[in-house]
């Protein structure tokens, strides 16, 4: 981390920044955990997706799926994986993860083999989905208003 803000992001090395777009920058990763790991961050510190702007949801986006395309014909990979989670750093940011060809799928490493941690689709009930799904609407309706 660097010593002006304490976030990696804020102050990340311009050297490694592959793009950038008006709200956003994509690097390679300095804690890669493979060659073409691949970081896209806001440039304003945001701590989650729920804090994010719509402009700034849709640029981070946009940003990321142009540089997976260029990414995926320099690394020569069958696909890139997106994962955010930034419990480490509370700065929103997106992983970009490059499958190559040739080996395993990531899935079953983050679900394991009958889905995440049981079986789809009986960790949840049918009632549970609907009251989940009708709260989410309302306060979405709520924050139209």
């Amino acid at each position: 981390m660097s010593e002006k803000t304490g976030c990696v992001f804020c102050d990340f090395d311009s050297r490694h920044i592959i793009a950038e777009s008006e709200l956003a920058f994509a690097a390679h990763f300095d804690c890669a955990i493979k060659p073409g790991h691949i970081v896209v961050a806001l440039k304003e510190h945001v701590e989650s997706l729920a804090a994010m702007s719509p402009e700034q949801a849709a640029d981070i986006m946009r940003l990321a799926a142009r540089v997976s395309r260029a990414a995926e014909r320099v690394a020569g990979c069958e696909k890139f994986y997106l994962v955010s989670i930034a419990d480490a750093v509370p700065h929103y940011h997106i992983h970009l993860l490059p499958r190559m060809m040739g080996e395993a799928p990531l899935g079953p490493c983050i679900m394991g083999d009958s889905g995440w941690k049981g079986e789809v689709g009986a960790a949840v009930g049918e009632e549970e989905i609907a009251r989940f799904v009708a709260s989410c609407r309302e306060a979405l309706s709520e924050q139209r208003r």
